[in-house]
């Protein structure tokens, strides 16, 4: 049994370890409220508010700097070493919501209009939202590696972005511009603040060139492979297939849309199309999966393909290419692209290229007007 010295030794000794561990919660508290506040230091937007600031040279810089304050209303993860870097992720990430909500609205817009015309624009921003949240997704995973030709990447997607939001607004009208016009106008706005940031950020003392001026190696960028480089030297037909599609059925295929769907999705490797001569009447859609295609003929006076889809019979200028190619890495070689609509049907697409470290060689393009739509990322002709 304990005498009363010993029950007054051991009380403080209760005590103690009460006491212990709840100085350690308080600790681990304390140490997790520092923590969040070190993502929402003041000081760290503060780079962006106060002149000289990341929203200056932006093209309205009032709408910069909101959308800065609005990201610090949420915790910014520390995603890199650089706190300003982190800001701009941040705002990326949340405009990939913003995307996607008025992904939701053009959807609901388009499935109550009754207007052919009005729909088909609101189609081409339902495909032009899709491609933007994947190049924002892309640029902040390219931001994350911190080098010069991620740094490339991301301002060539995020450009990217912008052009698609544009094209977007620059389609609507009617009721369907009444109605998604302000969204559409907050997301260029909210392009254009990632764009300037990004410049900010990565530039802070100038030399914006670096984004611009991509180093030639030799006659190509430095982007192309040297196996692409071969391919582009090769003569006229001296080129190793992976399918060949031929109008008298000695190819696996007989129309160019078949092989393009037989190209694997998110293709690694160079997947070669060889479309022997002859005039193909089709319209081709080389979509964002279908990367690394290579179209390649028997020459551009051989091998033609064609279309006439045009802004006065309902198309859009956006839809109305004969061939559009989005997947990156495409590469044409020794084609004729050609839409046949004529003068008085306006708009009229023959080759709309969309494809990030995209290469046109050795082709014709014809139409009356927009014959090459190059419309964004990285181009090579």
């Amino acid at each position: 049994m304990a005498t009363p010295q010993q029950s007054l030794l051991d009380k403080p000794r209760k005590s103690f370890s009460k006491t212990f561990w709840l100085f350690l919660s308080l600790a681990a508290i304390i140490s997790s409220s520092a923590l969040i506040a070190s993502y929402l230091k003041p000081t760290s937007f503060n780079l962006f508010l106060s002149p000289p600031n990341g929203c200056e040279h932006a093209l309205d810089a009032s709408s910069c700097l909101a959308h800065v304050s609005e990201v610090s209303q949420s915790p910014i993860s520390a995603t890199t070493k650089d706190p300003k870097l982190n800001i701009l992720i941040s705002l990326m990430t949340k405009s990939t919501s913003h995307i996607q909500e008025a992904m939701v609205k053009t959807k609901a817009i388009k499935n109550r209009i009754n207007n052919p015309k009005e729909e088909a624009a609101l189609s081409d921003c339902e495909q032009l939202m899709d491609l933007s949240i994947d190049r924002v997704w892309d640029s902040v995973m390219a931001l994350t590696k911190d080098t010069t030709d991620s740094h490339q990447d991301a301002h060539a997607w995020l450009s990217g972005v912008l052009t698609n939001h544009a094209t977007c607004l620059d389609g609507l009208e009617g009721p369907s511009r009444s109605l998604m016009g302000v969204e559409i106008e907050d997301l260029i706005s909210r392009s254009r603040t990632s764009l300037a940031l990004l410049v900010s950020v990565l530039a802070p003392n100038g030399g914006h060139e670096q984004f611009i001026d991509e180093p030639l190696n030799g006659d190509f960028p430095s982007w192309v492979t040297r196996k692409d480089r071969r391919l582009l030297e090769s003569s006229v037909g001296d080129v190793n297939a992976n399918v060949v599609v031929a109008k008298d059925g000695s190819g696996r295929f007989k129309t160019v849309a078949e092989a393009v769907a037989s190209a694997p999705d998110s293709g690694k490797t160079r997947y070669v199309i060889y479309v022997k001569k002859g005039t193909y009447k089709e319209n081709i859609e080389i979509g964002k999966k279908k990367t690394n295609v290579m179209l390649t003929g028997d020459g551009m006076g051989a091998t033609i393909i064609t279309g006439n889809l045009n802004v006065i019979d309902g198309s859009t200028t956006f839809k109305s290419a004969t061939v559009a190619a989005v997947g990156d890495g495409f590469i044409a070689q020794d084609i004729w692209f050609q839409n046949t609509a004529g003068p008085q049907k306006e708009q009229a697409v023959a080759l709309r290229v969309g494809a990030d470290q995209s290469i046109i060689n050795r082709c014709r393009i014809d139409a009356y007007q927009d014959s090459l739509y190059t419309h964004t990322n990285r181009q090579f002709s």
